[in-house]
């Protein structure tokens, strides 16, 4: 990806890709240390602070900004994800200067108003009340816990109702003085002038981190621990995840794992929609996850399927994880996935949005900007490559699953029956 300007100081990174084609700019800000660096009684620290910066500042309380944002047709989403949080922005490029200085201001001197705060807590605590509701994000919160345990990944973004509640105003204030010890990158791409390149620039050299970076926290895996969990909700639906905790982004398998994915999951053509839903009529839905983590990133199969065929389906899906330990890929198979991946980089790239969030990653994980290269070196892979690394992250799975009471005990028979756990 070629870059205009790259340009750091201290552990500031700025990246900066122009495209004079457009009328936008659009930038996103990366602050290392998202949820997984919330400590263990305050889970949702992260996400509470990255929602109330955005309420106001200092200078500006939260009905000025939201009118000076509108007044503009201005775009902000401020967010905790798992390894960091991040401010995105979009405005005219014409409009860049003024409301640059607002992002600069959420960052460094946030309000962080008391009824800001309560009004933002009360948000989560219904978004989080809502994700109870849901059986996906349900099996996907115990399937965390099989996997991380109290670990930083082992609880979502949003955190736990309990700790949330008990969130202080000065535990927040504390947790925006750590952004000041956190490495941070800062990518725009749109239509620059000189003006605000340079302005851009010292915006960077204005930010003052602290000499020593946090370190950034191991995600605990709990071997030994049970490798399933089942809830019971009373609906005909049943949700199936099966997922096992691998890499990171820039570990040289991810790759590979990737690839995987792109197999088992992209595209109606893919190897778990074919098998499952299409030729068995098994599945409502079924598909394969692999987000991007610093270290350990879940790979999973979800399914969504009826009360009546969760046993039969749970079968076809552990066979399916077991086919990529037992049988390498042949080379037609290998050749559909690199294509969709080839697809995935190009159509992530289409907007200036993405452009500037896709640097902010790149450089946020550590990785180098060229994507070219990195898909060059798939090109090569062959199956048994792709058996060895699903050898190595995946022969000890663990499987969340929600629906009816009575199926409890006919899917631990079927898991028992794999695993050999009792």
């Amino acid at each position: 990806m070629r870059l205009d300007l790259h340009h750091s100081h201290q552990r500031v990174e700025l990246l900066v890709q122009k495209r004079p084609h457009v009328g936008v700019m659009a930038l996103c800000w990366w602050i290392a240390g998202g949820s997984a660096a919330d400590p263990l009684g305050q889970r949702g620290l992260a996400h509470l602070l990255a929602s109330v910066v955005q309420r106001g500042t200092v200078h500006q309380d939260a009905v000025a900004l939201a009118e000076e944002l509108e007044s503009q047709g201005a775009y902000l989403s401020t967010g905790a994800r798992e390894d960091a949080v991040v401010l995105c922005l979009g405005c005219m490029a014409r409009d860049a200067i003024p409301l640059l200085g607002r992002l600069q201001e959420m960052v460094q001197s946030p309000g962080l108003a008391p009824q800001e705060v309560e009004r933002e807590r009360r948000l989560t605590l219904q978004a989080l009340d809502q994700q109870l509701e849901d059986p996906l994000q349900l099996a996907m919160a115990h399937l965390r816990h099989l996997l991380y345990g109290h670990g930083g990944y082992g609880h979502t973004p949003l955190g736990l109702k309990v700790e949330v509640s008990a969130l202080t105003p000065s535990q927040l204030h504390g947790a925006h003085q750590r952004w000041g010890s956190s490495s941070m990158v800062i990518a725009a791409a749109g239509n620059m002038d000189e003006q605000t390149t340079d302005h851009l620039v010292a915006l960077v050299h204005a930010l003052t981190p602290s000499p020593e970076p946090k370190e950034v926290p191991q995600p605990a895996v709990l071997p030994g621990e049970a490798t399933m969990c089942f809830h019971p909700q009373d609906t005909e639906q049943v949700v199936i995840l099966l997922g096992a905790s691998t890499c990171g982004f820039n570990h040289p398998d991810q790759g590979i794992l990737r690839l995987l994915q792109c197999h088992l999951s992209a595209g109606m053509s893919a190897r778990l929609p074919q098998v499952i839903r299409e030729n068995h009529g098994l599945a409502y839905e079924v598909g394969a996850l692999f987000p991007v983590r610093h270290q350990g990133a879940p790979f999973v199969f979800h399914m969504s399927t009826s009360q009546a065929r969760a046993v039969m389906a749970l079968k076809l899906l552990l066979a399916e994880w077991q086919r990529l330990l037992e049988q390498p890929l042949q080379r037609a198979e290998l050749g559909l996935a690199y294509a969709k991946l080839q697809g995935q980089e190009l159509t992530a790239l289409q907007t200036s949005g993405q452009v500037a969030e896709r640097l902010v990653l790149l450089r946020g994980y550590g990785m180098a900007v060229d994507t070219g290269n990195q898909l060059a070196q798939l090109a090569t892979v062959t199956g048994a490559d792709c058996q060895r690394v699903a050898k190595r992250w995946l022969s000890q799975p663990r499987l969340a699953a929600v629906g009816h009471q009575a199926l409890e005990a006919p899917l631990g028979q079927v898991w028992a029956q794999v695993t050999g756990s009792n």
